[in-house]
């Protein structure tokens, strides 16, 4: 699958099950202790990731040891696995709401709060929130930790926005200014928060699975 479009159903548009649970176990991994003393996602390597890392991950993410890898291989690991998701983390039925706030809002703080109001929608998939709840929950953590591995949200949306919105095929005129914007405004606010399973969502079976053999 090379996107998600209008038509296509809501399994269509998620995630792997596992998805989530990869992104949790990396960003774990990269909070470690001293991590920030380093410049964490300040170094763009741009292909550096093992492909056996990547392949143990996508087979038991709570099993891979992490704590091997040096801290800028596993940001760029982290990265890379967005990037090959085979479907858009942002679901095309919230997509322009997402990008007419970010036009609409100016303030960083409001934009933020009203987009993670859209994205709790019953719309946006449950593993695609969970997802985006690990990845802007890490990156507004580098935006706070102070030392080498601080970073601003901007920097950060900047170096994440083609992984989390490289499927958006709908958004091919839309000024990548807005992109930035979007997942800027979501650090700023410390990232999505979890929330309770809805009616009509599917259970969190991945991260319990990930949780009981951690």
């Amino acid at each position: 699958m090379t996107g998600c479009g209008l038509g296509d159903s809501l399994e269509q548009c998620t995630v792997p099950d596992q998805a989530p649970a990869v992104v949790l176990r990396l960003t774990e991994a990269l909070e470690r202790p001293g991590w920030e003393n380093e410049p964490v996602h300040r170094t763009l390597l741009g292909s550096s990731a093992p492909i056996n890392l990547q392949q143990a991950l996508d087979t038991d993410p709570a099993a891979v040891e992490c704590e091997q890898y040096d801290l800028a291989v596993l940001a760029d690991t982290l990265r890379a696995y967005l990037q090959e998701l085979p479907c858009p983390i942002i679901p095309s039925v919230l997509y322009s709401e997402l990008v007419y706030t970010a036009q609409e809002i100016a303030s960083l703080e409001e934009c933020g709060q009203q987009l993670k109001r859209i994205l709790d929608s019953p719309s946006m998939p449950q593993s695609n929130h969970q997802l985006l709840v690990y990845l802007t929950r890490h990156l507004s953590k580098v935006t706070q930790s102070g030392g080498a591995a601080q970073a601003s949200a901007r920097f950060l949306a900047q170096a994440y926005i083609e992984a989390v919105f490289k499927h958006s095929h709908f958004g091919a005129d839309v000024n990548p200014d807005h992109h930035v914007k979007i997942l800027e405004s979501l650090i700023v606010v410390g990232g999505l928060t979890e929330m309770q399973a809805a009616p009509g969502r599917q259970d969190l079976h991945f991260v319990l699975i990930y949780e009981s053999k951690a």
